[in-house]
């Protein structure tokens, strides 16, 4: 799995790569000068660079946003949860299996684990406290697995957004070392051309940084938000799962004495 992103990541940096100085070069270089695509042009190389990590944060957010949509599953977790206890108090475990199998969410299959463990030890375990525990176990496992799946990807997004403005700061350097070389070459009357192309080099470079740097902090803190949503949820089905198989343990033991 981790050896498949890692060739996922590196095949969308390289493409991007080579698209973006390729749009540079052949689009923005032979455009008319004056318009909007050759003053990208006069930004410099580092427009390049930019655009690369701008293309590499579009699709591995696209690609968070699919996996993130996938794992919330069919439905509200409130509704499912109803649905779970409702046969766990009738002890129908394989129906609630197939109600988390429907829902096909992160949250139903940790709960699947630990229903499953739960199944597996009715027959060899007979202490109730023992299988609890298990549940328990089983779950926390899904759960770390499901959370290190949400966290996929999510160190490129931080990087993209950290280095971006480092980029941007970079391109704009280099601007005003072209700006003030044109000052000192032309003996204090510089060349309005020379520049206003090296301001214009520096100022792109400043917004394209600026831009790619908070769309990538704005993705980033909005995917740790769906991680510590997902940590809540799974705490708070754990603790109604095992509620609810206890309190439908101590109802069949209450009718059990009753009919005895």
């Amino acid at each position: 799995m981790k050896g498949n992103n890692k060739l996922f990541l590196w095949a969308v940096i390289i493409a991007s790569v080579i698209i973006s100085y390729a749009i540079y070069f052949f689009v923005f270089g032979p455009a008319p000068k004056g318009t909007l695509l050759h003053n990208f042009y006069e930004g410099g190389p580092i427009v390049g660079t930019l655009m690369a990590s701008m293309m590499v944060l579009i699709v591995v957010v696209t690609e968070r946003v699919i996996s993130y949509n996938k794992a919330r599953g069919k439905g509200k977790f409130d509704k499912l949860m109803q649905e779970i206890k409702k046969y766990l108090e009738k002890g129908a475990i394989n129906e609630a299996l197939q109600e988390c199998e429907k829902h096909g969410s992160a949250i139903a299959s940790s709960i699947a684990s630990g229903l499953e463990r739960y199944r597996s030890l009715d027959e060899v375990e007979p202490r109730f406290n023992a299988k609890i525990q298990e549940v328990q176990k089983a779950i926390d496992e899904a759960a770390n697995f499901e959370s290190a799946q949400f966290e996929t990807n999510l160190t490129p997004i931080k990087t993209i957004a950290t280095i971006a403005t480092l980029i941007g700061l970079l391109g704009t350097t280099v601007g005003m070392i072209r700006a003030f070389a044109a000052i000192s070459s032309a003996g204090g009357t510089p060349d309005p051309t020379a520049l206003s192309g090296a301001i214009s080099e520096a100022l792109y470079n400043t917004a394209g940084g600026l831009f790619t740097a908070i769309l990538g902090t704005t993705m980033y803190n909005y995917f740790k938000a769906e991680i510590d949503n997902f940590t809540y949820f799974i705490d708070e089905a754990a603790f109604e799962v095992i509620q609810t198989l206890t309190i439908a343990r101590r109802n069949l033991i209450s009718e059990r004495e009753r009919a005895q």
